[in-house]
């Protein structure tokens, strides 16, 4: 009896400790897990050929980015690309994709302008996201512009997706002009922001 008593404040002791206890000291939070990327295809005058796209994840899991290698346009002409990305999760995990921000990298004079068109989307899902972006030079800035989420759709639990991302960059001008789908600093083109939940 005295030792099932014992072992009654014990286990009581343990559970009051436990709430006073900061939820962090208690159990940390799982980190997000690394995303997997695969171009299934990429098509367009912006990245002649999948070796011409690249899909990366961040260190931290918080992202993932594009970053075209043959996406710059000069001036009185046009590029488009359209990419296909196969994303995948670790099992027991979602995300939902809460911003997507294009970088680019401009060379612009001031009679020249160019415009970003921009529209991606999961396959099968209700998720989209568009920009129509423009900038008048003159301007050798980077140019970003940010597409932010009105409420979160999480992808389906335990099912591979394949993004669909279409670029269409424009500049106006004579030919010394120029603006490309990337920044030269970080070599990402477009970012997509992601939020984690367990399934």
């Amino acid at each position: 009896m005295f030792r099932t008593k014992k072992k009654t404040a014990a286990v009581l002791a343990g559970a009051l400790l436990g709430a006073l206890l900061p939820a962090a000291a208690q159990a940390a939070p799982a980190a997000p897990p690394k995303i997997t990327l695969k171009v299934q295809g990429a098509f367009g005058s912006g990245c002649p050929g999948k070796d011409t796209t690249l899909a990366q994840h961040t260190e931290d899991g918080t992202a993932f980015s594009l970053a075209y290698s043959e996406f710059r346009v000069h001036g009185d002409d046009y590029k488009n690309c359209k990419v296909m990305v196969r994303v995948s999760v670790p099992q027991g995990w979602t995300y939902a994709v809460t911003s997507v921000i294009n970088r680019v990298t401009p060379d612009l004079d001031g009679n020249s302008s160019a415009r970003l068109q921009m529209n991606a989307w999961f396959t099968g899902t209700p998720w989209n996201a568009s920009a129509d972006d423009s900038i008048n030079g003159p301007n050798t800035k980077l140019w970003t512009t940010a597409s932010a989420a009105d409420t979160l759709i999480y992808a389906p639990c335990n099912e591979s997706l394949d993004l669909n991302v279409n670029n269409t960059l424009r500049v106006e001008g004579d030919t010394k002009n120029s603006a490309e789908l990337i920044d030269t600093d970080s070599k990402a083109s477009t970012i997509f922001n992601l939020s984690w939940k367990q399934c």
